[in-house]
């Protein structure tokens, strides 16, 4: 019996560990666990300066290669424009930090279209950085989720 005892106590203890886990912010936890493991967004994209196309919006979580973060994005979406503005809710996201970049594909080819490297079709960025011959850092469009958040994105366009 004794050969089976410690086995059990190493058992227990990572048993104990894992319920611990699970009752700390930011954790993955537990099945079942009485913390919120999911946020809501609510993004409201305003000044777009036509209805022609879409929005295209994409969430990028930390160190995924803000703005495009290609392989890395958390999600997209293609949002219709009604008004001058769009709108959308995004469910499903764990807590953290995440940055937002939206631009508006006018034409509906799937690219920010440019001139020269300049965008000839209007962009904005989660927390609306100011204007600067660069893309916004990471740090200058971030934004924190921690239960059901609302934000608001102003277009940019410059040609």
């Amino acid at each position: 019996m004794m050969k089976t005892a410690p086995r059990y106590f190493r058992l227990a203890a990572l048993a104990a560990i894992a319920a611990i886990a699970a009752m700390v912010p930011g954790s993955p936890g537990l099945a079942g666990s009485a913390l919120p493991q999911h946020t809501s967004l609510t993004v409201t994209i305003t000044g777009i300066k036509s209805s022609k196309g879409v929005i295209r919006l994409a969430v990028c979580p930390p160190q995924a290669g803000f703005p495009e973060c290609k392989e890395r994005v958390v999600s997209t979406s293609d949002l219709t424009i009604t008004n001058g503005t769009a709108h959308t809710v995004l469910t499903g996201l764990a807590p953290g930090s995440y940055a937002i970049s939206v631009f508006h594909d006018a034409n509906a080819n799937g690219k920010l279209d440019t001139f020269a490297g300049i965008p000839r079709e209007g962009y904005g960025f989660s927390a609306n950085p100011g204007f600067k011959p660069r893309a916004p850092r990471f740090d200058e469009a971030k934004i924190e989720l921690t239960g059901s958040e609302a934000t608001e994105i102003k277009m940019r366009y410059i040609l």
